[in-house]
């Protein structure tokens, strides 16, 4: 199982009509790191992974903190989602 916390979403500003989503990666035991991604993508109405690490530094303003495994996506801007909302992923 794997949870994802959505800890930021911002309307594009320059690019098109996407949104930024930014989220953390919980409890992600078994399923690879690929799996994770892909199913954070599909639930999330992704377009493109941008970016998937392990925070080497405290970013507060999109809510990932040090050692954090953390996500950011291009989203269509319909996808529903809010900031602290929990998606769960069993494997």
């Amino acid at each position: 199982m794997a949870r994802l916390i959505i800890t930021d979403i911002r309307k594009s500003s320059t690019i098109g009509d996407f949104d930024l989503l930014t989220a953390v990666i919980l409890d992600a035991q078994e399923p690879s790191e690929q799996c994770i991604l892909m199913l954070a993508k599909k639930s999330c109405k992704g377009l493109l992974i941008l970016e998937s690490s392990i925070a080497e530094k405290e970013f507060p303003d999109i809510g990932v903190r040090r050692g954090d495994q953390f996500l950011r996506m291009w989203s269509n801007p319909d996808h529903g989602l809010t900031v602290g909302e929990e998606l769960r992923f069993e494997g």
